[in-house]
């Protein structure tokens, strides 16, 4: 049983004890787990010092453009100059012959598989390529893998939209009384873009931790802290939480001024200011567009190059600014939370290689078990369907009522066992399924911690993977 967690980029040693930990698979399955090249203990690429994006998307102001493109294409030049060579050969035409390597030195005919997020788009292209080596298949919040990665990202913005106006706003709504956050889902967006605009005014930069570690809370750091939390429901409490210490940290700041503002973050206890510090970091990693970003490798931005490396390299890309500022408009508008972020893009000034990759269909495959939320923000439940449409032989599973990404492994129950029946038998449904959601719990009486860092028997599934990644992986105690 393979598995993997996602991003692309996403480091995966972590899903051998998350699979084996998974009491229905453990009694006749070998569960393997790999770090992808580029990533982790493999191999790492690296675009250290590229410039990043600090402007605001949402300035369309020309000179604004002309910073996110500059700082777009001066991507390119990092990645290629310190990833020694590399960076070609971190693509998905590559990792599936990795993982058929592997499969070779264990010495299995077939093998089963769980992807998660990007996961099944490279779940997809390993069937593509090793059809007569092919298990059981479990796609879990899916790409369109019929598709380039334009039509998967494309889809986002509306997605992660949704995601926060229909699940988020509604649920901190209804406990206004605990969050204070606001009394209906309009006031609660309301909320978020003052709060949005006084930071981008005026960020707080504050001290924690006695003076040594400082955080910039601006527009870009609040736009994370809300995209990275909308995974999972789980983490809408520490969302709520975070949103109103930064509405009290900016209206002291607007008030009484910078000294203001730090005695807020003096008064906090020790412990959460340590888990503002976790969170921060955790953010400063990475959330890529599919999904976490876990760990710290050798290279601090392994995941996020490994991503960039994957998404460009395998599919084209409209090249230039024209076609992203576009996109940006026409979502934008729409879909603020990410509709504006389009132009980030080095992908569009890539220097591609030589690599064309033939278009998964499914034909002459087992069956495919497709696993998708209706809601999901970082896979478009659009995707699925659409991929699903176009793969033969594939099941497709919907979670009505439902928006975390990354479904089989606790999070539905009627989906685990659909899902561990098919893994364990082979057993798929005769037709399409659909399972109802089991709901947001209502916040607890006290903040909850950085869900996933510490207790692997519980959360969401890829907070878990993550945690068991932490505590195996070399390159996190070297």
């Amino acid at each position: 049983m393979f598995g993997n967690p996602g991003g692309p980029g996403g480091a995966g040693l972590g899903m051998a004890p998350y699979l084996a930990s998974l009491k229905e698979l453990a009694k006749d399955h070998l569960a393997v787990g790999f770090d992808p090249r580029g990533t982790g203990d493999s191999a790492n690429v690296t675009c250290e010092g590229a410039p990043g994006f600090s402007m605001d998307a949402r300035d369309r102001d020309p000179w604004n453009l002309d910073l996110i493109a500059e700082a777009s294409r001066l991507t390119v030049p990092y990645c290629e100059g310190q990833s020694r060579g590399l960076l070609p050969f971190v693509n998905t035409v590559q990792t599936v012959q990795d993982m058929d390597l592997i499969r070779q030195l264990l010495g299995y005919d077939k093998i089963d598989y769980v992807g998660y997020s990007a996961g099944t788009w490279l779940g997809a292209y390993y069937q593509t390529y090793f059809p007569t080596h092919v298990g059981r298949f479990v796609l879990d919040s899916n790409t369109d893998f019929t598709g380039p990665w334009l039509t998967t990202f494309i889809a986002q913005p509306q997605a992660f939209e949704r995601r926060f106006r229909e699940d988020f706003a509604p649920w901190a709504a209804k406990y206004d009384a605990q969050l204070e956050l606001g009394g209906s889902p309009r006031l609660v967006i309301r909320t978020y873009e003052r709060l949005r605009a006084a930071l981008k005014k005026e960020p707080a930069v504050e001290e924690f931790m006695d003076g040594s570690v400082k955080i910039s809370y601006d527009q870009n750091t609040l736009d994370n802290i809300v995209t990275g939390d909308l995974y999972t429901k789980m983490d809408f409490h520490s969302l709520a939480i975070d949103l109103a210490f930064l509405r009290g940290l900016s209206e002291a700041q607007s008030k009484g001024g910078a000294r203001a503002a730090q005695r807020k973050v003096d008064e906090l206890p020790m412990a959460r200011q340590q888990e503002l510090v976790q969170r921060a970091s955790r953010r400063a990693l990475g959330i890529t567009p599919l999904g976490r970003q876990f760990g710290q490798p050798f290279a601090d931005d392994a995941e996020n190059a490994t991503f960039t490396a994957v998404t460009c390299n395998d599919t084209e890309w409209p090249e230039g600014r024209e076609y992203g500022e576009m996109m940006a408009a026409r979502l934008g508008p729409h879909y603020p939370l990410l509709g504006w972020t389009v132009t980030e893009n080095p992908c569009s000034y890539w220097h591609r290689p030589n690599l064309r990759m033939p278009i998964p269909t499914g034909k002459g495959l087992p069956t495919t078990l497709m696993v998708q939320s209706v809601h999901d923000p970082a896979t478009n439940f659009a995707l699925a369907t659409s991929a699903h449409s176009r793969y033969a032989g594939s099941r497709l599973l919907t979670i009505t009522n439902e928006g975390d990404h990354g479904i089989y492994g606790g999070v539905n129950k009627c989906a685990d066992k659909i899902v561990n029946i098919f893994l364990t038998t082979g057993k798929a449904p005769a037709k399409d399924a659909t399972c109802a959601g089991e709901g947001i719990a209502a916040p607890g009486p006290a903040e909850t911690g950085v869900n996933g860092e510490d207790d692997y028997s519980t959360g969401a599934p890829l907070a878990r993977i993550a945690g068991f990644t932490k505590a195996v992986s070399g390159y996190l105690h070297s």
